[in-house]
């Protein structure tokens, strides 16, 4: 089972009641459910009655041979949001809710078992291509769109958000589809991708799993051709390329006079102590030794392991006693 959405795909209905309904065969200038979602495929779909104003919107669940939708749960109806109960002919078509567009970026989940579906095709690169001129003359089309930039979801380890580049169509032939940390292909990235089958053939895809740990821009590109793709936007924790702050870098623990310490995993704010202090200006004062602030003469200088001053003191002023006896004898 998967998620899919398509393009003129209408069929008429004699189905009454508010319950599954059988679909009858494509309109004129439409195709079947069964062509444009697949069975067992789940879609958004519109009902509406001939000659009424009776709607519903909702997601729908096909079954295996794609003859019957249900009518899984109602997302808008002219009877209050519930299930209509229609009683008469009715058409039913793929659609596009109107929350799918005024929400921010809604995405529903897609799990293992029924991930989101892209339809990836091949075909020569046009202007709109955002790397015209460079690389292979081909692209990939996602979902008929020449190369977009896209986003993922799935910020819970949990339940990752599953997505499936479906490469079955021939065009595919000699184009594994496959994720990378930059555009030019130098890092592939392969956690939590999957692949099946030989592109051009049924039931051929490159799946990735996404979630909190997911770097924040991925590449999708050809690992035959250089820059087919384009890149997709992840909301995550992980930032794979140089982090550029343009005013304040904030950490959680803001208090005055840390600095940040690798500790072997990570950077973490960590106060300066032992013989020095630091001010949240980032002035570093060393601690006093014990020594008396002094110039000394003929000194005697203590010092420790660590090169640190701990005792002075001055000796006595001119030459020594044991010189001025030497001197005498001497004469």
């Amino acid at each position: 089972m998967a998620f899919k959405l398509n393009d003129r795909v209408k069929e008429s209905s004699s189905t009454t009641g508010t319950g599954t309904f059988t679909l009858g065969g494509a309109v004129t200038g439409f195709e079947t459910f069964v062509a444009g979602i697949g069975g067992s495929n789940t879609t958004y779909y519109c009902i509406f009655q001939t000659g009424t104003n009776n709607f519903e919107v909702g997601f729908g669940t096909l079954n295996a041979n794609a003859t019957t939708l249900a009518r899984t749960y109602i997302i808008s109806s002219s009877n209050s949001d519930a299930a209509v109960n229609f009683a008469g002919s009715t058409e039913v078509f793929c659609t596009v809710p109107g929350a799918k567009i005024g929400l921010p970026t809604p995405e529903e989940y897609g799990s293992s078992s029924a991930p989101r579906i892209i339809t990836v095709k091949v075909a020569s690169k046009s202007g709109n291509h955002p790397y015209q001129g460079v690389g292979s003359g081909n692209a990939y089309y996602l979902d008929g769109l020449e190369a977009p930039a896209i986003t993922f979801s799935g910020a819970d380890a949990s339940y990752k958000y599953y997505y499936r580049f479906d490469q079955s169509n021939s065009t595919n032939n000699g184009h594994p589809l496959r994720f990378y940390l930059d555009a030019a292909k130098n890092t592939a990235y392969t956690t939590g991708v999957t692949t099946s089958g030989t592109p051009g053939n049924s039931g051929a895809y490159t799946q990735i799993a996404v979630d909190i740990n997911t770097p924040n821009v991925v590449y999708y590109q050809c690992s035959s051709h250089a820059y087919m793709g384009n890149f997709a936007n992840v909301i995550s924790n992980y930032i794979n390329g140089d982090l550029n702050v343009g005013s304040l870098l904030k950490m959680p623990d803001n208090t005055s006079a840390k600095i940040l310490v690798a500790d072997g995993t990570s950077y973490q704010e960590s106060a300066v102590s032992g013989d020095a202090t630091i001010a949240s200006g980032g002035a570093l004062t060393l601690a006093n030794s014990g020594v008396t602030a002094a110039t000394y003469t003929n000194s005697t200088v203590a010092v420790d392991a660590k090169g640190r001053i701990t005792s002075a003191s001055s000796g006595a002023a001119g030459v020594t006693a044991g010189f001025v006896t030497a001197m005498a004898i001497a004469l």
